[in-house]
């Protein structure tokens, strides 16, 4: 007699997050707490979202994320991370979506203990995975947030047509080579499902200057935080986690 496996439903969205910042010597400053965040995220991810092709589990990563950290100057950002993006999208659409998640072959990875809690997470919010019919990216990009409070997360969708970009250089970066690209805004008309990219900006807070003379800003930005400061914007990874799974789980093609 035939053993039963078990349906492991699978999310609905593939997720590209990537933060932004500057290379070394400026890796610590306020500036690439975007950084430091993805670097709190990373150990907690593949646990949250542990599920992995059954044709490849020795060696198989994650299936449903990528990370990844800009080596750019926060100014020049964009490029080279939408050239990633678009690498990710083609290998991920044609590879990962078609051959593996319709096609059932996924499993929860044997390499990492999986909490109940989480383990319920999939099978409560997952899909069939031969029910998902479209494939839905979004791109998650992890940056410092200018004025507001210390490790406080600021959440944002879509570009500066839907939320403004506020001055960061390393946003309009990314914004002006995704629209450069023709990645976003959206192509398709409204109501129409499947294969835009959803962007996803998650800002967590640096707190301010004291004074605005010329040149405070950038000191302030470029400054290298002290150990509260890396405390407060790493435990900024919790409440990202949940921000992150209530995207990838998300239902709908908006923005």
């Amino acid at each position: 007699m035939a053993t039963h496996i078990p349906l492991v439903k699978t999310p609905r969205r593939f997720l590209f997050i990537a933060s932004i910042g500057n290379p070394r010597p400026y890796r610590q400053t306020r500036h690439s707490a975007g950084h430091i965040l993805l670097e709190a995220l990373v150990p907690h991810l593949r646990t949250r979202f542990p599920l992995v092709s059954t044709k490849h589990q020795a060696s198989a990563g994650p299936i449903f994320y990528q990370t990844w950290h800009s080596q750019s100057y926060m100014n020049e950002s964009g490029t080279k991370l939408v050239r990633q993006l678009k690498n990710w999208i083609s290998a991920t659409q044609s590879e990962i979506f078609g051959k593996i998640v319709q096609q059932g072959h996924t499993a929860v990875s044997r390499t990492i203990e999986v909490a109940d809690t989480e383990m319920a997470e999939w099978q409560r919010r997952g899909i069939d995975p031969q029910l998902l019919k479209h494939f839905n990216p979004t791109l998650v990009i992890l940056h410092d947030e200018l004025e507001a409070p210390l490790g406080k997360v600021k959440v944002k969708r879509g570009g500066p047509e839907k939320a403004s970009l506020r001055g960061h250089r390393g946003l309009i970066s990314v914004m002006e080579s995704l629209r450069g690209m023709g990645l976003c805004p959206p192509r398709t008309s409204p109501g129409e499902k499947g294969g835009d990219l959803s962007v996803l900006r998650i800002g967590v807070g640096i707190g301010r200057p004291s004074t605005r003379n010329r040149g405070d800003v950038a000191d302030y930005v470029l400054a290298e935080m002290d150990a509260q400061e890396l405390a407060a914007v790493r435990a900024a990874a919790g409440p990202v986690l949940d921000i992150l799974a209530d995207e990838i789980y998300r239902e709908g093609n908006g923005l």
